[in-house]
């Protein structure tokens, strides 16, 4: 499954195998089935854009099991889920947020719920026997967001984390109306793959338009960088890069920048410059360590470097400043 990234491949990799489902891939979807002695049912999949997969699965355990499932990092989704869908999602602990019944004329009693998983986490939960699992999801991963930010820049900032928030009535029957668009046999007839990117993606222009990846609060996200950048001053060690920092927010980095130098008046890297030189003038303050095992606390590849830095940042050099701050 070259063309699908593995951060989303793992993320139904583990009922494939455990729930013995045969994939093969029919143009553009992946189309499989199980009838075997584990459970009856079927699973198909795309990934209309990169980033982005389309899942649906309607299984029937023929025997209690429990389901071992993970990440390997963040990402949003969008879902309906049968009643037992809904309990096996609360027992392995989803954070699911829902957004009300309506899975489409089929289903339409389904419940429809949105989360974001932040980071990698492996799960655990118990099939039941004879149970119906039952979900259809729209599954993304920042990296798609940021693709939509770099196309249409402003567009869609903050709908990543909009995920895990809650939505307004226009939202939620975006959702809704999406997912009830997701048919529940695979679309293999002409068009089917272009079917559903038109429904993703109407689907992200409808919350864009909304205003809901709009209204995020910078201020948190600003507060939330200064404290990931403070920790790592005052833990030791080389603050985290722009980009590290945008990919450990899940935003994008144009986002992150903006943000922040409307938040604070300065860039990213001049705040976190400042924060180090900050600890650096406290510890030579303190007079408890050398020079040289300042620039190693602080990070820097040598004395030297450190002493540049810091006679660019306060106009004089490390032991000058120790000397005028000397207690006794």
């Amino acid at each position: 499954m070259g063309d699908i990234p593995r951060e989303l491949v793992a993320l139904f990799e583990p009922q494939v195998e455990q729930l013995g489902v045969r994939l093969e891939r029919r143009g553009g979807i992946w189309v499989g089935e199980t009838r075997g002695s584990v459970a009856t049912g079927s699973m198909w999949l795309c990934a209309p854009m990169p980033y982005c997969l389309v899942l649906c699965h309607d299984v029937i355990p023929l025997e209690d099991m429990p389901l071992f499932e993970g990440s390997l990092g963040p990402y949003a989704c969008a879902c309906t889920m049968g009643d037992d869908a809904v309990s096996c999602s609360r027992d392995c602990g989803l954070p699911i947020r829902f957004v009300g019944a309506g899975g489409g004329a089929r289903r339409p009693h389904d419940e429809v719920a949105t989360f974001v998983e932040r980071g990698p986490r492996s799960l655990s939960s118990r099939l039941l026997a004879g149970h119906v699992y039952r979900s259809r999801s729209v599954i993304c991963l920042p990296d798609f967001f940021d693709e939509l930010d770099r196309s249409y820049p402003g567009e869609f900032s903050g709908l990543f984390s909009a995920f895990d928030g809650s939505w307004g009535p226009e939202a939620k029957g975006a959702i809704r109306y999406a997912l009830g668009n997701i048919p529940a046999s695979p679309p293999l007839g002409p068009g089917g793959s272009l079917g559903l990117l038109s429904t993703v993606t109407s689907l992200m222009a409808s919350l864009a338009a909304d205003g809901r990846g709009a209204d995020q609060d910078e201020g948190a996200l600003v507060s939330h960088a200064r404290r990931l950048l403070s920790a790592a001053v005052e833990e030791g060690g080389v603050p985290p890069s722009v980009d590290a920092l945008a990919r450990r927010l899940y935003v994008s980095r144009s986002r992150l920048c903006d943000a922040f130098r409307r938040e604070t008046g300065q860039s990213v890297g001049a705040y976190a410059r400042q924060l180090r030189m900050e600890r650096a003038c406290r510890l030579l303050e303190d007079g408890d360590r050398s020079v040289s095992e300042i620039a190693v606390l602080l990070g820097y590849p040598s004395p030297s470097a450190f002493c540049h830095a810091f006679s660019d940042f306060t106009g004089m050099s490390p032991r000058a400043w120790a000397k005028g701050h000397d207690p006794f």
